[in-house]
């Protein structure tokens, strides 16, 4: 499927809303933004919005509508520094966690040292039927080909199995109120971030197709965009603030005929059938 943030040669919107070169803000978004020290405080060591509690409501969704069990093999896709991980063994799950690159912070993590595997996420290195649940939070929207890893999940999963996804989803575009010296519409930001989070979003909806045609029942979706918004707070507390407005998240009225896309985050638990 296209990028959906692909688009024509104007660079103009990045300037206007960011105040910084293009070559900057996508140096900074695909390459350093989950490094950063300060990206960490902001999120309070996890990659993502929503931090742990969105972490905690998705396995209570999990054990509700999927039957998951505090004893269930869970494995961490895309683990990162490991916090989910941490909670899910201080939970009781028999988890693991698997990354294509394990970050010195996981190795200091009481616990999750000898727990954590490398690997490709659309690859995994496990027997069919092999998991009671999987965790990919915001971890889908960075893979070139979701469709097919949701397929390669699908196949891990033992029957009846749960997976509990958050990532990145487009909002539906509002409608532009027209201005003479409006600029033509999607000008704001015609550029790809090959490799960011950003790049793969999709719509809420399309999230939902891809998980049904991989297999999967899908037990629950909630809209948990308000965690993007708490985020991007935290992010001008501690110096970064160009990127609430990167995110979509500006404040009513302003460029509304400028086209910029706007980013939600949502939370998904889905089920593989029974046999």
């Amino acid at each position: 499927m296209r990028r959906l943030l692909d688009g024509g040669s104007q660079d103009c919107g990045w300037k206007h809303i960011c105040g910084s070169d293009v070559s900057t803000i996508k140096e900074f978004l695909t390459n350093t933004l989950w490094q950063r020290t300060d990206f960490l405080k902001a999120g309070d060591g996890v990659l993502r919005p929503g931090g742990m509690e969105l972490t905690r409501r998705g396995l209570a969704l999990c054990a509700g509508l999927c039957g998951l069990e505090s004893s269930a093999l869970v494995l961490d896709l895309g683990c990162g520094t490991g916090a989910t991980l941490g909670l899910l063994l201080a939970e009781g799950y028999r988890a693991f966690g698997l990354d294509e690159t394990i970050q010195p912070a996981l190795k200091d993590r009481p616990g999750c040292r000898d727990r954590t595997v490398r690997a490709d996420m659309a690859r995994l290195p496990l027997a069919d039927e092999t998991a009671d649940a999987l965790l990919g939070e915001c971890v889908l929207s960075l893979l070139p080909d979701p469709a097919a890893a949701l397929k390669e999940w699908h196949r891990v999963l033992r029957p009846g199995g749960a997976l509990l996804l958050s990532d990145f989803h487009l909002r539906e575009p509002e409608a532009p109120t027209p201005r003479p010296d409006a600029r033509p519409a999607g000008s704001c930001l015609n550029i790809s971030l090959p490799g960011s989070c950003l790049d793969g979003a999709l719509f809420a909806r399309e999230w939902e197709e891809l998980l049904r045609g991989a297999g999967f029942i899908l037990r629950a979706s909630e809209d948990h965009s308000a965690g993007l918004a708490a985020l991007a707070a935290r992010l001008v507390w501690y110096g970064q603030g160009d990127l609430p407005e990167i995110f979509g998240l500006r404040s009513p009225g302003k460029n509304r005929t400028c086209g910029v896309r706007r980013y939600g985050y949502g939370l998904w638990a889905a089920q593989k059938m029974a046999e």
